[in-house]
């Protein structure tokens, strides 16, 4: 089985790889970024503004072209899917056009997935839908990967989870002051992945 991932950066791709090696059993070679395009080098994206390569606009953009997906999914006859990502921090915005339900609601993380859900197979015009996936991070990916480095385990309800990681990777008793100061020099992609 190969896997294409759309996702919004390339942090997003390292998360996602690492979840379907450990739930599929795939190999990271089965995993395969189709946007954002990871093959661009640090001169490339220095030139390029942040949104040419990194943001919700280019998944809503490739789910609206399809041209990339079609590429990956329709010639070839061996087992392939889709993992489509977005976070829902800007789901509000204009182009995007979700409204979250209130956070105090019942299941406010369902009810906000399944609204993206309806969105994102919208914008793919009911085509592909088999083999399709959704990576909806309620707010950020950031809330996924706090799971595992918080007593928190309901992340979807915290208002910031990207400065809650951070907390949480500073106070960890796992990592040694060397092995904190090494992992935030990282880029985004090594710090996930």
């Amino acid at each position: 089985m190969k896997v294409g991932i759309i996702a919004e950066g390339p942090a997003d791709v390292a998360v996602l790889t690492n979840i379907l090696k450990g739930k599929l059993g795939l190999d990271r070679k089965d995993v395969l970024p189709i946007r954002p395009e990871l093959a661009r080098d640090e001169t490339d994206l220095h030139e390029m503004p942040e949104e040419r390569f990194s943001n919700w606009g280019i998944v809503r953009q490739e789910c609206l072209d399809r041209g990339r997906i079609e590429a990956f999914l329709v010639p070839f006859a061996d087992e392939r899917l889709v993992v489509i990502h977005i976070d829902t921090a800007e789901a509000e915005l204009a182009g995007y056009d979700v409204k979250k339900p209130g956070r105090q609601e019942t299941d406010y993380a369902g009810k906000l997935r399944q609204s993206v859900v309806a969105k994102i197979n919208g914008w793919l015009g009911g085509e592909h839908l088999p083999l399709i996936r959704h990576a909806v991070a309620v707010e950020e990916m950031d809330a996924w990967v706090l799971a595992a480095w918080s007593s928190h385990k309901d992340t979807a309800s915290r208002p910031d989870p990207k400065k809650d990681l951070k907390t949480a990777l500073n106070k960890s008793n796992t990592l040694s002051d060397k092995e904190r100061k090494k992992l935030f020099q990282l880029k985004a992609y090594a710090l996930y992945d």
